[in-house]
């Protein structure tokens, strides 16, 4: 709010919520339900579980929280967010591309996804 020579100017600020909490939350879930499939916790048939929060929490909601970081000139949740929501949804459809036969890594499944995570770090 200013005053000019007896006028009040008053600007209305847009309210929304810090969308870095939906961020933070979908990265720790889908990377928990990731790390207890890696951890071999669970039988490796309950293993494609992360799919879903891979596809959906963690990769849209991550990018979704990154763009409106990006309109709230937040440029490091901007670019995590937005950045981590693109791993996920990479690594869900690496994985269920090869769950259903498009790709055939072979023997160098291990070395190709290790590229993989080594460039998202």
């Amino acid at each position: 709010m200013s005053k000019n020579n007896g006028i009040t100017e008053v600007s209305q600020v847009e309210a929304t919520a810090d969308p870095s909490a939906l961020g933070l939350g979908a990265f720790a879930l889908t990377t928990f339900v990731l790390s207890v499939g890696n951890a071999q916790l669970i039988p490796d048939e309950a293993k494609p579980a992360f799919l879903g929060l891979a596809f959906f929490y963690g990769g849209l909601a991550q990018l979704l929280a990154g763009m409106q970081d990006y309109k709230k000139n937040n440029v490091f949740g901007a670019t995590a967010f937005s950045s981590y929501g693109a791993f996920w949804l990479s690594l869900a459809t690496l994985t269920l591309l090869e769950a259903i036969g498009v790709i055939n890594w072979g023997a160098h499944g291990g070395i190709a996804i290790g590229v993989f995570l080594i460039g998202f770090t």
